[in-house]
């Protein structure tokens, strides 16, 4: 896994991280995911996507200063007991798709029927319009974000 980098590191593309104080603290619905800070982040991060808006897990990763780390990031967001009231559903692939897998135990049609209750239309293959949905985060220099959410 790659190294977390610390307050202050600068992405591969030389941009500084966003503060972690700018991404509030909530409290974790799992005690084992609570003393894990990494898992605390990305529900943090997670908890600031708005309803009908999308992030994927790489932008997560670089929000909370763990580039390279979408994989990681998915796995934490796997460890959410459901229901969740982190919006985890809002959170895709790069190529805007539901990661529709077996191993997922049916969450891949439950994230489905939540961004479609959002307004975010999903086709029977699990693929959205990331372009159209995809969430600002207050990482800067995310490439392909709407300036004041969708479209």
């Amino acid at each position: 896994m790659p190294e977390l980098r610390g307050r202050g590191a600068r992405s591969p593309a030389g941009q500084e991280r966003v503060p972690e104080q700018a991404v509030p603290a909530i409290a974790s619905p799992d005690p084992v995911a609570a003393r894990r800070g990494f898992d605390q982040r990305v529900y943090a991060a997670v908890a600031l996507i708005p309803a009908g808006q999308l992030a994927t897990y790489g932008q997560i990763a670089e929000l909370i200063g763990a580039w390279g780390c979408a994989r990681q990031v998915g796995w934490a967001l796997r460890r959410l007991p459901l229901p969740s009231a982190i919006p985890w559903h809002r959170v895709v692939n790069a190529a805007g798709r539901i990661a529709m897998t077996p191993s997922r135990e049916g969450s891949d049609w439950i994230q489905r029927e939540l961004l479609l209750a959002e307004g975010i239309p999903v086709d029977g293959e699990g693929r959205l319009p990331l372009a159209r949905f995809r969430w600002r985060s207050p990482c800067p220099g995310e490439e392909g974000a709407p300036k004041n959410g969708p479209r």
